[in-house]
């Protein structure tokens, strides 16, 4: 059977459980190789006309983003492996035959069979295509046949994964592989001796065995990236080197001064996440928010924010200024209940005064784990995270009532349209100075900027679907 990342699709046929990301991923038409880079995953309108996302431009934000990650290093190392195995197999005569693959093929479909699945409508076949399945399959084979030779194993005795694993061990070393990506030039995924492994192959990789949610969110940002850069080549505004080190030390200094990170640097902020300050400068999205900064300073001077600062401190201060780290405990409510809503406010009421009680003697964070009917919070510890006064994400009644507590101080019970509430001030952000204001001021226009020009994108999937599931038919009505 095949071994290693590759074989996530394959054991995934025959309903094994894997520690792996299985594919999930819409169906490709019919007439569209999902192994061909530039096949189209999405169309979207820009200021120049509809443009196309194609499997490619996924793949290398994938691979750019990923590489670091357990994901990425994973599949990179499968990419080296495949690699490895092809060009040992070719050179000693290892490489199995088209009937041998077919045959290991036909028994994971027999497989799938057994089990009640159609190939045709495994998403994981529909995002890969039979020609790629079907190469992995010869890889597992090849590898398989190099082990056996070499090991001098009979035709019926078993290859482990152990002997696998230190094939493919001596071979790196043999073939002085080198895999870090700070050892390697922009755009190579690996080298094999002097060979270097393009970031697209690991892309396509990668984007393979990724679900929907996951290729959604990595086609709006290929979209969001061409749509910043288009707008800054339209206002002329460009990013130099000097622009690009100015962001990163603005980032190290805001970093060092912000409380939500406990004193962590920069650089260990950036470690936690598997990256380097050298990375980020290289990235597409730091260059792309560094030239958006640059665009709304443009649009909207310094000057004018001030102005309007100074026109109605009080509003600006209640959305731009210090903030509150804040955590609620939700029971959800309505007038009339109903199956999903069981509640009255009465209830909720009553079910919270018996949770204001057990305060007294257990953490905040463990009674809202287990009592918060607050989806988006309830693992958290109820955790809202940083909030401003006139937040978008919590109701008025919550937001007035926190504004009202100290810090640590728990309220009592508020009551809000869709059900009551105790929230917690688990953080006070120190007064800003007008400098930090007009910055915040300046981040939400980068954020407004952002919503317009993905709106105005209207990114589809080629079966005319929107990304947010409308259904073309009923545009327009």
């Amino acid at each position: 059977m095949p071994t290693g990342r590759t074989a996530f699709l394959f054991l995934a046929f025959a309903g094994a459980v894997l520690p792996v990301r299985i594919a999930t991923a819409q169906a490709s038409p019919a007439a569209v190789d999902p192994s061909d880079a530039s096949s189209p995953l999405a169309t979207y309108r820009s200021a120049s006309g509809e443009r196309i996302v194609t499997r490619g431009d996924v793949g290398l934000e994938m691979a750019f983003h990923l590489r670091r990650k357990d994901d990425g290093k994973a599949a990179c190392a499968q990419l080296v492996k495949s690699e490895l195995v092809r060009r040992h197999a070719t050179k000693s005569g290892c490489w199995p035959t088209h009937e041998a693959v077919q045959q290991r093929w036909s028994e994971l479909k027999a497989q799938m069979k057994a089990a009640g699945r159609d190939v045709d409508k495994e998403p994981s076949f529909q995002n890969t295509g039979e020609k790629v399945l079907l190469d992995y399959l010869a890889i597992d084979l090849a590898h398989e046949q190099i082990v056996r030779r070499e090991l001098s194993l009979g035709a019926d005795e078993e290859v482990s994964p152990a002997m696998l694993e230190l094939w493919i061990k001596e071979a790196r070393e043999r073939a002085k592989v080198i895999d870090d990506p700070d050892q390697l030039p922009l755009g190579t995924a690996a080298k094999i001796g002097d060979d270097g492994l393009p970031l697209l192959a690991l892309g396509m990789l990668l984007l393979r065995s990724s679900d929907q949610e996951e290729l959604d969110k990595f086609i709006r940002q290929v979209v969001a990236l061409d749509g910043i850069e288009q707008a800054a080549r339209e206002s002329g505004v460009e990013a130099s080197p000097e622009d690009l080190q100015r962001e990163l030390e603005l980032r190290r200094s805001m970093a060092g001064k912000d409380p939500r990170y406990g004193g962590l640097s920069f650089e260990q902020l950036l470690r936690a996440q598997g990256l380097t300050p050298e990375w980020l400068a290289q990235s597409r999205v730091f260059r792309a928010q560094t030239l958006q900064k640059k665009l709304i300073a443009k649009l909207h001077p310094r000057q004018q924010l001030v102005a309007r600062l100074a026109s109605d401190r009080a509003t600006e201060l209640q959305r731009f200024g210090p903030r509150r780290n804040l955590a609620i405990l939700f029971v959800r409510a309505l007038d009339e209940p109903n199956a999903l809503v069981p509640n009255t406010f009465e209830k909720a009421m009553e079910r919270l005064q018996t949770v204001r009680k057990r305060l007294e003697t257990e953490p905040f964070a463990t009674v809202a784990r287990i009592e918060s009917d607050d989806a988006a919070t309830k693992m958290r510890g109820g955790d809202c995270g940083w909030v401003a006064r006139k937040g978008r994400d919590l109701p008025e009644p919550v937001l007035e009532a926190a504004w009202d507590l100290p810090l640590q101080g728990i309220s009592d019970i508020v009551r809000a349209e869709d059900g009551c509430y105790l929230v917690k001030v688990a953080g006070i952000e120190p007064d800003l100075d007008d400098e930090a204001i007009v910055q915040r001021m300046r981040e939400s226009l980068v954020e407004e900027f952002t919503k317009a020009m993905m709106k105005r994108a209207d990114i589809r999937r080629p079966d005319g679907k929107s990304l947010d599931g409308d259904d073309p038919k009923e545009k327009g009505k």
